[in-house]
């Protein structure tokens, strides 16, 4: 079955197809989920679930049958945003009411709206529940021009300030905080289509399931100063005047073999910060005595367990938040994972790969600068991950920020997680695999001849084309990771003079007349300059020339680019060369570990003259500038002068995250490097 089946009731949807060669893949949508939302639960089907594919319909639809074996609760998979102080948007509202139950308190619709405290907040009432219940909103702080919402409760029995027909104190004995304010939505749009086709009830066949939907999110402030100014008018009735927030747009696509795409757009109708992650994954359905185990590439310890290896999930006993500190590299953040139900033999039952694609605001460079407090998160009580497209990011009015997560259910056996996902525009080929291996392949037939583009770090041995049966590779080191973008192969405009040669190799990075430079004032300070290189080239050695001795050492290495300031990434280096001594003449070279990957396009050389400043080296430089722009800052005082690059000012040791302290004149050094 290399086709979707979608089954489907008014905005019930169950999306079938073949995922191994004797079983197929259920999965739930529900048009109609919490306050209208799409959800990826419905009553007919609580759970993806697994059948075997001589399944008849009707044993699958409208109810699945005995015959299904349930593998992942999805229910609550569907993405909010988050403000800050409060999730909202998805099947979430704003957690800052207090539901105080009081029997026959007499209130009625002619008392919303109206304000009450206890002695030092005022709180709104926003909802007669019930005859014995009302919901009360939180007062709002305005801090640095964004309104936040507090989560407080009375600390007293409420007493009427204004706006109140029944004017009666309210006791407090019965309150419960932190109550989700509901609706926080409104305006929800959705269109349903299979291979650009309606999909009407019943049974309909295709190769991709697209739904796409849209809705506002109210400011919480807008909705406690529109529900006091239009008292006795229920909120939920007037809706679209309250001052929105930011709009949601959501585009799901689900494609044979159990895969799912998710684009997540946030725009910003006002100021606010912004916390977003496109999709959240409960765990995997367990089988009794056995375990569910998750890898992920490029996160070493955290949370008291190994994520470069298969770790016990069930076993993390705190909430564990995945910061570049956790990182191997911090410019890469956590982008994915790999689980799997293990039965108490040992034996693989069931799994499932999510992680976030390297496009628009989820590419490594640019998430890396708004993930440093948290890139991804698991809870601790609900095993569940949280990948993070931003975290603490403020948006202005008009600003929006847009990522796509993708999730792909697995069977056994495996020992690799090996796919490829397209966003519809491009396709991505992703291995991870635990465990070294001198030769492997990933069969993608599909993709043949397909050039591999790197899109972040990759430590495997990789062919620059995908063979006739695939992508063949090694692990030389455990766990091996990488993704690329798998691109046809259009005429090419020739090779990157003197870097696309033979391994073992030297080339320069810049050729052209020399200088000698002396580092003369230098002394422990970072210098950066752009180098641009038209295509992804590994090297395993650096080399620079001293011309004239001096003491101490230079240190040199690789930062990448950071397409949102024009300047180095902040966070870390792709590379830190180590160092070179400058106490005689001659070409200096660093032996690299290990090769190291030179991203394509811009990145910046930099190095640093340590250990001794009595007596400056000197060192051959290019002659001719790069011609480079230069971000100078908030005025043009530094345009004078010839410049070449940003410096970092006190670097005393190995290269870490940086902060730029201005522009510098010192030219750009004759640099070479070895293809590995």
């Amino acid at each position: 079955m290399a086709e979707l089946i979608v089954y489907r009731s008014n905005a019930l949807m169950s999306v079938r197809s073949r995922i191994d060669a004797t079983r197929d893949v259920v999965m739930p949508v529900n048009l109609a989920y919490a306050e209208s939302m799409v959800g990826m639960w419905h009553s007919g089907l609580p759970q993806v679930s697994l059948v075997p594919s001589t399944a008849t319909d009707a044993q699958v639809w409208p109810v699945m049958s005995a015959v299904g074996t349930r593998i992942h609760d999805t229910s609550d998979d569907n993405c909010p945003i988050n403000t800050g102080w409060s999730y909202v948007g998805g099947n979430h509202g704003y957690n800052v009411g207090n539901q105080i139950v009081v029997a026959n308190h007499g209130k009625t619709t002619a008392d919303v709206g109206s304000q009450w405290s206890d002695g030092t907040r005022i709180f709104t009432l926003l909802a007669i529940t019930s005859a014995s219940s009302l919901l009360f909103g939180n007062p709002y702080t305005i801090v640095d021009g964004i309104a936040q919402g507090a989560r407080v409760k009375p600390a007293a029995p409420l007493t009427h300030v204004s706006g109140g027909t029944n004017r009666t104190t309210v006791p407090i004995t019965g309150l419960t905080p932190d109550v989700q304010i509901r609706p926080a939505t409104h305006s929800h749009t959705v269109a349903v289509e299979l291979d650009g086709r309606p999909v009407p009830d019943g049974r309909s066949t295709g190769q991709e399931l697209v739904i796409r939907e849209s809705y506002l999110i109210p400011s919480y402030q807008g909705m406690i100063d529109t529900a006091r100014a239009n008292i006795g008018t229920p909120i939920a009735t007037i809706m679209p005047r309250i001052p929105s927030l930011c709009r949601i747009s959501n585009v799901y696509r689900w494609s044979p073999g159990g895969g799912l795409l998710v684009t997540q757009t946030v725009a910003a109708l006002a100021r606010f910060t912004l916390n977003a992650g496109v999709t959240q994954c409960a765990p995997l359905t367990p089988v009794a005595g056995g375990t569910r185990r998750q890898f992920m590439p490029n996160v070493g310890a955290a949370g008291g367990l190994n994520w470069s290896a298969w770790a016990n999930i069930d076993t993390l006993a705190a909430l564990t938040d995945f910061t570049p500190a956790t990182l191997t590299d911090r410019l890469l953040p956590a982008g994915s994972m790999t689980q799997w139900v293990v039965g108490g033999g040992g034996v693989q039952q069931w799994g499932i790969a999510v992680g976030l694609l390297p496009v628009a605001d989820a590419t490594p460079e640019i998430r890396a600068r708004y993930t440093t407090a948290k890139g991804w998160f698991i809870s601790s009580s609900l095993k569940k991950n949280y990948p993070q497209l931003v975290w603490g990011r403020t948006l202005a009015a008009g600003e929006s920020v847009t990522g796509t997560a993708y999730r792909r259910y697995l069977t056994p056996p495996s020992t690799a997680t090996e796919i490829v996902v397209s966003d519809g525009s491009q396709e991505f080929v992703l291995i991870e695999r635990v465990g070294t291996v001198a030769q492997a392949e990933m069969a993608a037939p599909q993709l043949f001849h397909r050039l591999l583009v790197p899109v972040g770090a990759t430590n495997l041995d990789v062919p620059d084309r995908v063979a006739v049966d695939g992508v063949a590779y090694g692990v030389p080191v455990s766990p091996g990771y990488a993704m690329w973008r798998a691109e046809p192969d259009p005429a090419r405009p020739g090779p990157l003079p003197g870097a696309t040669v033979t391994r073992g190799s030297y080339f320069l990075v810049r050729s052209g007349p020399t200088l000698n430079s002396t580092c003369t004032g230098t002394y422990q300070r970072l210098l950066l300059h752009p180098v641009f290189l038209t295509e992804p080239t590994p090297v395993d050695r650096a080399c620079v020339e001293v011309t004239v001795a001096g003491t101490g050492v230079l240190r040199h290495g690789v930062y990448a680019h950071d397409p949102t300031t024009g300047r180095p990434a902040v966070l870390g280096p792709v590379a830190d060369f180590g160092t070179v001594a400058v106490t005689s003449v001659g070409v200096k070279e660093s032996v690299l570990g290990a090769p190291v990957l030179l991203p394509p396009g811009w990145h910046w050389y930099g190095h640093v003259w340590q250990v001794s400043g009595v007596t400056p080296p000197t060192v051959r430089t290019g002659a001719a500038g790069a011609g480079t722009t230069l971000n100078l800052g908030a005025g043009a005082a530094t345009m004078t002068g010839d410049r070449y690059g940003y410096e970092v000012t006190g670097t005393t040791g190995a290269l870490g995250a940086i902060t730029i302290a201005g522009v510098h004149q010192f030219p750009p050094p004759q640099v070479a490097y070895r293809r590995a």
